[in-house]
């Protein structure tokens, strides 16, 4: 086996993979704000909107199958070294866009290329991390998504009222962190644990393999989780100045403000999140996260959708989001799938998900205008759903990804089909603490 260069600087590595979902969540934020901004100077009507938000969601997806799987064929660094330059011509193109047409284009490329960076990302902070702090390392990548929709929130809040100039500034701000974290990234070495499953010929993992056993089940909750617990999130985060503006009869800049108090408590919860992720305390943040999966919409439903119930609805969902959505999803991706097939299988789970996200976005705008107790009612069964898979199918799956004693996928270093549920969301019997 060909020698690696040891780990250093773990958690500056973490914070350059997860500024993949930095910009992953202030792109949904900022799509999502300034189609409401633009709908006048670029004539979107109500299905316009959707499509928008859709074309984001559908490229992601595609691009998140595709980057998913050429990183681990390529390589962690050489997709994420890359894959940047392309979302930033993507943002360029929707800066200088002088009409509709330009400005689908702009957002076809953007989403493209960020869904090519984050399983990519994703899989290399998981396997930089330092030993028994590979879940908390990862959960720093969520809280990184809040900081993404905090600070675009609140650069949404001043600039609003200025129209297209105020949408543009919005863009201008993903470009500015793109190039800088591009810049950045360039420094950093290729994942360790890539080259060495790499060097013991088992880095190109088959892609028929992570449809097969012992991965093709862990393949088909993850797929199936991430798309139940993740519509409602999504959904807030894309529509939410629609939904304040729309159902709460307010503005965007409104819309904004509550963002802001709305965002202090998630990146609490996200930290919390974050300090908690390797312990049993994740079994508990997680039954919280899917009780406020439901509650938040059924809350807005009870309420008449006042601008109010609304606020709970936002607040709900900044913890389901991170204890029960994406964030834990991310955590389950890397603990369940081995190094050799980690990006192609969560590239493909993220896909699934978005693909759902964007055909369910493109009716979400006229469903929240025509029929919003029937929206808020698909919400609330969805998160019935999750909390079933989520408390008594995924945390009984074998984690493959977890490293063996020697810095070592346990699946990869002693092949084996089943490492056993221990981990900190397993369920708690006579032999699992």
């Amino acid at each position: 086996m060909s020698e690696t260069a040891p780990r250093s600087r773990p958690w500056y590595t973490a914070t350059l993979g997860g500024m993949a979902s930095y910009l992953d969540g202030a792109t949904i934020v900022t799509v999502g704000m300034t189609s409401v901004i633009l709908q006048r100077q670029f004539a979107l009507s109500t299905w316009s909107v959707g499509a928008l938000n859709s074309v984001l969601m559908f490229m992601f997806a595609t691009g998140a199958v595709v980057g998913g799987r050429l990183g681990d064929v390529l390589g962690r660094r050489t997709v994420y070294a890359v894959d940047l330059v392309v979302y930033a011509a993507g943002v360029v193109t929707v800066l200088c866009a002088p009409d509709r047409v330009t400005l689908f284009i702009g957002v076809i490329v953007t989403g493209l290329a960020m869904g090519a960076d984050v399983p990519t990302s994703l899989a290399l902070m998981a396997e930089e991390a330092a030993d028994g702090r590979q879940s908390s390392t990862v959960a720093y990548a969520q809280t990184l998504w809040l900081a993404g929709v905090a600070v675009v929130q609140i650069l949404g809040f001043f600039v609003a009222d200025l129209g297209a100039t105020g949408a543009r500034i919005m863009f201008a701000h993903l470009l500015v962190v793109a190039v800088v974290v591009w810049i950045l990234r360039r420094g950093v070495a290729e994942s360790a644990d890539w080259q060495r499953t790499r060097a013991a010929s088992v880095g190109r993992g088959d892609l028929r393999e992570v449809f097969r056993k012992p991965y093709g089940v862990g393949l088909l909750a993850t797929g199936l989780y991430f798309v139940i617990s993740g519509i409602m999130p999504n959904t807030v985060g894309q529509f939410g100045a629609f939904l304040v503006v729309h159902l709460g009869g307010s503005t965007v800049q409104v819309f904004s403000l509550i963002g802001w108090g709305t965002m202090v408590v998630g990146l609490a919860v996200a930290l919390l999140f974050q300090r908690l992720a390797d312990s049993p305390v994740r079994r508990v943040l997680l039954v919280i996260g899917l009780v406020s999966l439901a509650a938040g919409p059924l809350v807005a439903l009870l309420g008449g959708f006042s601008l109010a119930s609304l606020v709970v609805l936002f607040a709900a969902n900044t913890v389901a989001g991170t204890w029960a959505g994406e964030g834990l999803y991310k955590v389950w991706s890397q603990e369940i799938f081995p190094t050799r097939i980690r990006s192609t299988a969560q590239g493909l789970t993220f896909g699934a998900a978005r693909y759902v996200m964007a055909v369910f976005g493109l009716f979400t705008p006229t469903l929240v205008q025509e029929r919003p107790a029937l929206f808020m009612g698909i919400l609330i069964a969805l998160g019935a759903v999750a909390t079933v898979i989520g408390l008594l199918w995924l945390p009984r799956l074998p984690r493959h990804g977890l490293r063996g004693a020697h810095g070592d996928d346990a699946a990869d270093a002693a092949d084996v089909a089943d490492a056993g549920p221990h981990h900190p969301d397993a369920p708690v019997t006579s032999g699992t603490v």
